[in-house]
């Protein structure tokens, strides 16, 4: 009996025992394991919502915080920006539907967290944009009621397939953006001074290449698109010169070299942008410029804000082309026309493509302490 009394006092003051305890003891009880099914796997549109009571400051409010995409679960890859915006759009329409108060944080788990940038702040989200509502997000641990994103809120979206986006996605991404997405002040003086450069020459196309990582035969990424075809299509857009300029926003330096050669000085670019000229994606690449995490993200939403602010768009299927689409309708424009070249998403998990996921994960867990800083 005393055994057992010293078992049950250690189960009852060990809360991962306890609920272990609990589980085991109930296996049988299914409305136990639909709750658990949903809040992990969110297998239900209301998925379960775990309020946590921290502190006291602003009990009449339920908060919602947001960390960057996944950086509560074990990252095996880098997530892009565009990645991570549309899936803090998914989650902030989540919490509109439930009447939640939004915070955001991208911490030090964030591809584009950068220790350079600390004296501004140490959340990554703020290094382009403004606060989303008016709980600091320093504050979360002593809030009343916290709930943390998680697998919750994922019904707006379809997680299965993240590269087929509807018109009707991309306006209700567009509203969302809209209601809660707005650029702080130095980035907002940054994009305008070099979206205005581009708008001065008329009337421009604008093009989206993804090259890098896309060229690989990775299972779940669109299949590749050659630079031929892109300028073929470009051509086709731009007959008979309806369009005064050209511009192209592309991560790989190979792509922007064979534009350079066929539309000479009809093509516009950004010289000072951050290019890989090999298989690894930008946000997996290291570099010794100064604050080149928070450069790369800046980079980034320079290039989204130029094709919004484009006439029309030529692009492939790819998570910045989805922006430059809602972000375009966000602001109050409207492309006269958009060309999507769609070859499909690679479904065969071949042996070619089971060893570049390896060799990238494998990469990525190498060196993901080190990608936050500056070299």
């Amino acid at each position: 009996m005393y055994i057992r009394r010293k078992i049950r006092k250690l189960i009852n003051n060990n809360d991962k025992l306890y609920a272990l305890e609990k589980t085991i003891r109930n296996l049988n009880d299914t409305k136990l394991i639909k709750l658990i099914n949903c809040y992990y796997r969110g297998d239900s549109e209301y998925a379960l919502l775990i309020i946590n009571h921290n502190g006291t400051k602003y009990p009449d409010q339920i908060i919602y915080y947001i960390p960057y995409w996944w950086e509560n679960t074990c990252m095996t890859t880098g997530i892009g920006f565009c990645a991570a915006l549309r899936r803090l759009l998914e989650l902030l329409y989540f919490s509109d539907h439930f009447h939640l108060t939004p915070v955001i944080y991208w911490g030090n788990f964030s591809t584009y967290y950068d220790h350079g940038m600390d004296a501004v702040t140490d959340n990554a989200y703020e290094y382009y944009f403004e606060p989303v509502s008016n709980v600091d997000y320093r504050l979360i641990k002593e809030c009343r009621n916290v709930i943390e994103a998680g697998r919750n809120g994922r019904f707006f979206m379809n997680d299965q397939t993240p590269y087929s986006v509807s018109q009707d996605e991309i306006e209700l991404l567009a509203s969302i953006y809209k209601k809660h997405i707005y650029l702080n002040e130095r980035t907002r003086e940054y994009v305008d001074k070099n979206v205005n450069n581009i708008l001065k020459y008329g009337k421009v196309l604008g093009v989206h290449v993804r090259g890098t990582d896309y060229l690989r035969l990775e299972v779940n990424l669109p299949k590749p698109i050659t630079v031929e075809e892109f300028v073929t299509v470009v051509r086709s857009a731009d007959t008979q010169d309806k369009y005064d300029k050209i511009f192209l926003a592309t991560d790989d330096a190979n792509v922007l070299e064979a534009f350079r050669n066929e539309f000479k000085d009809r093509l516009l670019f950004y010289t000072d942008a951050f290019r890989s000229d090999n298989h690894n994606g930008a946000q997996d690449t290291f570099s010794d410029r100064p604050l080149h995490r928070y450069k790369l993200g800046l980079e980034l939403l320079r290039d989204i804000y130029t094709l919004a602010n484009c006439d029309s768009l030529v692009c492939g299927l790819s998570q910045v082309s989805f922006a430059a689409r809602y972000v375009n309708l966000a602001i109050g424009k409207k492309f006269g026309e958009v060309v999507i070249i769609d070859h499909g998403v690679n479904k065969e998990n071949g042996p070619e493509a089971q060893v570049l996921f390896k060799q990238r994960r494998k990469y990525w867990r190498k060196n993901k302490h080190n990608f936050p800083q500056n070299p």
